[in-house]
């Protein structure tokens, strides 16, 4: 099998979250005998034993971090293994596998899993611009983001595509079903209405805007509560914001737990307060479960939520309307099922994980072949 593509991906991160879960998607389901794959980032989390124990090969690259010697082992790894294509998820990542690629002459692609730039300063952004048009191509998971891209100048013509992120729709019905986490396991009464996420603990996902509108759902509905799954930098303000909001029983902080699918059964509507996304993937994991959705207006969110149809949009930064949002879904019962499965339509029907795999597979297969040349859309 020396023919077979050689594929690095590369990772920002090994914790509980979308990229790190977008790559082992694709590294599952990717096809053995046309594409050797390595995955190389940040060890200690938890992803780290399931590449391993998909049968691919991990090595430790500190991908999060402005290092020198990063970059140096980056290059090394890719000369020994003869990596023709490094694919890069998150903004360091972007950097070290752009640079990398160039030097080993290898094909160089990244995929924005959200574009988060404020607070970077406008440098972030002239480094972006340049990484892209040195790309064999830049990949957006939603159409929104592409637009958003676009507009910031980081959507080169003939180097940019949008290949939708799609879910593992079998093993989401399979952890939710088979092996669902009860509420009494979580810390909540059969009889409460549950309003729950699963988010890292970022300042993007706004999990503090979600805190204030429970506390608007709390006085209205006191039997609610909230379900929070994740962790993060933001954990210790998060913690001490509740406190400060409700009375402590009311907001459960679950942790990370992998597989979180198996939780979404213990909730009844599914929020996500994002200042940003790409599109996400815990987002859609809640919609293949028949969850009702409420959802801010920002890009990834409003590719899978229709207003009205397969959830609720609100604005962002504004918990009072996503509270009240809230709190009329949980009164009407009829409303959150026939919201549930028109969501759960819609990601059957646009965001399953085979369309996205062969997409990518054909990207592969083209950049290996002309490393320095377009994206051939009408190939992949």
């Amino acid at each position: 099998m020396t023919d077979r593509v050689r594929v690095l991906e590369l990772v920002v991160s090994s914790e509980l979250g979308g990229g790190p879960a977008h790559v082992r998607d694709l590294v599952a389901t990717l096809p053995k005998e046309e594409f050797e794959v390595t995955v190389a980032g940040p060890g200690g989390g938890p992803f780290v034993d399931v590449y391993r124990r998909l049968g691919v090969d991990f090595v430790e690259v500190p991908a999060d971090r402005l290092s020198l010697v990063a970059l140096l082992r980056l290059i090394r790894l890719g000369r020994d293994r003869r990596i023709q294509v490094i694919h890069s998820h998150g903004k360091g990542a972007g950097l070290y596998g752009r640079l990398a690629a160039c030097w080993l002459s290898a094909a160089a692609i990244h995929t924005f899993h959200g574009i988060h730039y404020r607070g970077y300063g406008p440098l972030y952004l002239w480094g972006e611009r340049l990484l892209a048009r040195h790309s064999y191509a830049v990949i957006h998971v939603s159409d929104s983001q592409a637009q958003e891209a676009a507009r910031l100048g980081l959507a080169p013509g003939g180097r940019s595509l949008v290949i939708p992120n799609g879910t593992d729709l079998a093993a989401v019905h399979a952890a939710a079903e088979r092996e669902p986490v009860s509420r009494t396991a979580l810390g909540l009464t059969e009889e409460a209405l549950v309003l729950g996420t699963v988010a890292r603990f970022d300042r993007i996902k706004a999990l503090d805007v979600l805190l204030r509108a429970f506390a608007r759902v709390l006085e209205r509905l006191p039997q609610s509560r909230l379900l929070i799954i994740g962790d993060g930098p933001e954990g210790v303000g998060l913690r001490t914001l509740a406190g400060s909001l409700a009375p402590l029983d009311r907001v459960v902080f679950a942790g990370s737990i992998p597989r979180a699918a198996r939780c979404l059964p213990a909730m009844d509507v599914y929020v996500s307060a994002s200042r940003r996304e790409g599109l996400p993937l815990a987002m859609l994991e809640a919609m293949a479960c028949g969850l009702a959705v409420v959802a801010t207006r920002v890009p990834g969110h409003v590719d899978a939520v229709e207003d009205g149809v397969t959830g609720v949009l609100v604005p962002p930064d504004a918990p009072e309307v996503l509270g009240d949002a809230v709190v009329a879904l949980l009164r009407d019962g009829e409303r959150r099922r026939a919201l549930g499965r028109a969501g759960r339509e819609r990601v059957e029907r646009c965001f399953a994980l085979g369309p996205m795999v062969r997409r990518v597979a054909g990207l592969y297969r083209e950049a290996a072949r002309f490393p320095r040349g377009h994206v051939r859309p009408s190939r992949v």
